[in-house]
């Protein structure tokens, strides 16, 4: 009987280690067009955008100095045994379009975040590193999306997924007290509304993820497991007080996030309200929770070997899993379960999922997730 027990327990883990590895969801018929945003399937979406930082510019996730942008979490092509968000969504549109295809050099480092921009091959995914709302990073990156619109020929006809994630370089060195009584948090809260309302007022058929972000001294912890690590970020200041900072800045660090996380969650109310009163059923903004509390138990796996500090290509897999479970996920108060591993589940749609566009449900404390 317990041999039994120990075969069936070795079995299941496989079956999850299979899971995480590859993609094995069933093909699924055509789905007719949706008629609203409430009904897009992963299967109607043409198009993928992404703004963002270095971690969307994926610097270092192969522990080097390049960009992997080919394999950014949610906006790099992706590949059969490194998933990414379009990688999924290609698996139901294969005609997906505006991932960045090319691992490259940032460009013009000298004078980063302006700049980072390889037309050529990063498409749509105009994500600069070092990128930072309070250093016009928005506004510039709603100027690349903008001109490299143009290049598609169906881009107002096609449904899109568009992915904002800009916070860590805007707010890595506050450890010391509340962020919302500093002046760059009035500037990152004024420039996210802005670029929202620039994207909707010029655009339809957009799905717009917010994506929060995970509780950031569990880098300050990895690295200071680390003796490489703790001598290389006494050498340079890569994420403020996350090199540097003690136990109580820490915890007013993942104070600050979780402020921010919920401000996210607001940003997704306000607009959910503006566009049902403006009458559009073409556009959604929605916060993809699936990183808050998240961390604990991440190792030294989850950075970088060349900087430790930015997520390494297994992680931006796991990320990647999480934003599309997280898009597909209508149980928004347990939010379905979802563990950020890496061993993550892959939620296989049917003919009947749709992307979730429903009320925002903010979850108050889920630093008890197992990850």
């Amino acid at each position: 009987f317990g041999s039994s027990l120990r075969l069936q327990a070795s079995m299941a883990v496989l079956a999850r280690l299979a899971a995480a590895a590859t993609f094995e969801c069933p093909p699924l018929p055509n789905i007719p067009p949706p008629q609203n945003i409430s009904q897009l399937h992963p299967f109607h979406v043409g198009i993928v955008m992404a703004v963002g930082d270095s971690i969307t510019a994926a610097f270092s996730a192969r522990s080097n100095l390049d960009e992997a942008r080919d394999i950014s979490w949610d906006i790099g092509r992706g590949y059969e045994n490194q998933m990414t968000l379009p990688y999924l969504l290609s698996r139901y549109n294969p005609h997906l379009e505006g991932a960045s295809t090319k691992r490259v050099l940032p460009k013009d480092a000298a004078h980063l975040p302006h700049g980072d921009y390889h037309p050529d091959t990063d498409n749509l995914n105009v994500a600069e590193s070092m990128g930072s709302a309070n250093k016009g990073s928005l506004d510039e990156e709603w100027g690349y999306l903008r001109t490299a619109s143009k290049k598609y020929a169906d881009f107002d006809d096609q449904w899109k997924v568009l992915t904002v994630w800009m916070m860590a370089n805007d707010f890595d060195g506050d450890c010391d007290g509340p962020v919302e009584e500093t002046a760059h948090y009035k500037v990152w809260e004024s420039k996210v509304d802005e670029f929202l309302t620039n994207v909707t007022t010029s655009w339809s058929k957009i799905y717009i993820n917010l994506v929060s972000t995970l509780d950031l001294s569990n880098i300050h912890r990895i690295q200071q497991s680390k003796a490489g690590c703790k001598l290389v970020h006494k050498l340079i200041d890569e994420g403020g007080c996350i090199d540097y900072g003690n136990s109580t800045q820490m915890q007013m660090l993942d104070r600050n996030i979780h402020w921010l996380n919920t401000r996210q969650h607001k940003f997704a109310q306000d607009w959910q309200t503006k566009l049902k009163s403006a009458g559009r059923t073409d556009v959604a903004v929605v916060a993809q929770p699936f990183m808050e509390g998240i961390g604990s138990k991440f190792g030294s796996s989850f950075i970088s070997k060349l900087d430790c500090f930015h997520p390494t290509a297994k992680t931006h897999e796991m990320l990647a899993i999480g934003l599309w479970d997280s898009m597909l996920c209508h149980d928004r108060a347990t939010r379905c379960g979802i563990e950020v591993t890496e061993m993550i589940a892959i939620t296989c749609p049917t003919a009947s999922s749709v992307f979730y566009t429903g009320d925002d449900v903010m979850v108050v404390d889920r630093r008890s997730w197992v990850v």
